[in-house]
């Protein structure tokens, strides 16, 4: 039944085929400042594509979860990615163009946050975390090893409770 499905799918051209991010790209005229800075020097085709792919790697699609701008097919994520070439081939350095999507989108287009400022909990709280922990198991172990014992040691010759009185008088009466 799923495989049929699929196959008309396929079939109707219903299934998404992975759009080519490379191709049309905008005219680097139309590209804007960023930060009223104008753009370097243009690199090569090929340095503006390893920027663009670096980057789309370590930015977040607006619409799929958890995916990057460079692994998502969805039309927001093709536009960034695009965006980003272009932005790159006008010659901004990695920087300005992250800055530049950071400041529309905020932080969080960035799938690993800056280890500064209150994001640095996120990459420093689970070793303190974990150290604590240690530290508290260290702690609880190590005065349960001091702690003495609750019974006294059994002499053998005086009983310990009532129960134990009563027993050794019935053995001692057969």
């Amino acid at each position: 039944m799923m495989m049929t499905l699929l196959m008309v799918m396929l079939a109707t051209g219903f299934a998404q085929k992975a759009p080519d991010v490379t191709s049309p790209l905008t005219p680097l005229d139309e590209v804007v400042l960023i930060d009223g800075l104008p753009p370097g020097p243009q690199p090569s085709a090929e340095e503006a594509l390893a920027v663009a792919k670096k980057l789309g790697a370590e930015m977040r699609c607006p619409v799929c979860q958890g995916m990057s701008v460079k692994d998502s097919t969805s039309a927001a994520a093709v536009n960034m990615y695009r965006r980003i070439h272009d932005l790159a081939r006008a010659g901004y350095t990695e920087t300005q163009i992250k800055d530049y999507f950071v400041d529309r989108y905020d932080e969080w287009v960035l799938l690993e946050p800056t280890q500064e400022g209150f994001n640095l909990l996120v990459w420093v709280g689970p070793g303190l975390f974990l150290m604590l922990g240690l530290g508290l198991v260290y702690t609880t172990v190590s005065r349960w090893e001091k702690e003495d014992d609750e019974l006294p040691s059994d002499t053998g010759e005086q009983p310990k409770d009532r129960y134990e009185e009563r027993l050794l008088a019935e053995l001692e009466d057969e």
